[in-house]
């Protein structure tokens, strides 16, 4: 299954830049470059003014949000592999006193 390639516009902090994605990621691409707008505008306002200095910290502290996401994702993983892994037990050991 083959998706279409597309050309769409997106600005970042009043640069607009021309990206090729395909279409089903369309509107995914178009929320994350607002939300690294968001990112690169909160910077810029703290007083950082080069652009490529500003890019590297939202890119930074976005990624470091990715991280730490990731890391509590794996962790609530396995507790609930735990929670699994008990259940099973108790069920287990039930059907074996009948």
């Amino acid at each position: 299954m083959s998706d279409t390639i597309a050309e769409t516009t997106v600005e970042v902090l009043g640069k607009t830049y021309q990206i090729k994605c395909a279409e089903s990621q369309m509107a995914s691409l178009q929320k994350a470059s607002r939300y690294l707008d968001e990112k690169m505008r909160y910077f810029r306002q703290q007083g950082i003014i080069k652009f490529e200095k500003v890019a590297v910290i939202a890119a930074l502290n976005v990624v470091h949000q990715l991280l730490t996401q990731e890391s509590q994702k794996e962790m609530h993983l396995q507790i609930i592999n735990q929670r699994l892994h008990d259940l099973k037990d108790k069920v287990e050991a039930a059907l074996s006193i009948e």
